[in-house]
């Protein structure tokens, strides 16, 4: 009997749960940083589309999609393609106005994450 096709629909299940992000401070505010993708597993050249509507009291989202690339967003929602096949990490981090830089992922829940799989 082979499991893998059960064990890879689990492991598509956590990778869904670990996307979301967990309440932080940033700056005395308290924010909730969290996102979430429509696939998991793209082909190359098909559009993924990242949304961070769950998150709170955000003023600039900063992402990162792992491949060299990355954007500074007003809007929580976020497109992107992915160039070659592979494993990708996105990161999302809280960003303001008032800031230069993102507030630093300290293990404090200031980042939110998710891999993607991308697939030939």
């Amino acid at each position: 009997m082979n499991n893998k096709p059960l064990f890879m629909n689990y492991l598509k299940s956590a990778i869904a749960i670990l996307a979301i992000g967990a309440l932080s401070s940033c700056d005395s505010n308290e924010v909730k940083l969290c996102f979430k993708a429509d696939s998991t597993t793209p082909k190359v050249n098909e559009r993924v589309t990242f949304s961070a509507g769950c998150s709170e009291n955000i003023q600039l989202y900063h992402w990162n999609f792992g491949d060299g690339k990355d954007t500074v967003t007003k809007s929580n929602t976020v497109e992107h393609r992915f160039e070659y096949p592979g494993y990708y990490e996105v990161t999302l981090h809280n960003t303001t106005e008032a800031m230069s830089d993102h507030c630093p992922p300290d293990g404090n829940g200031r980042l939110a994450r998710t891999s993607i799989e991308v697939q030939p």
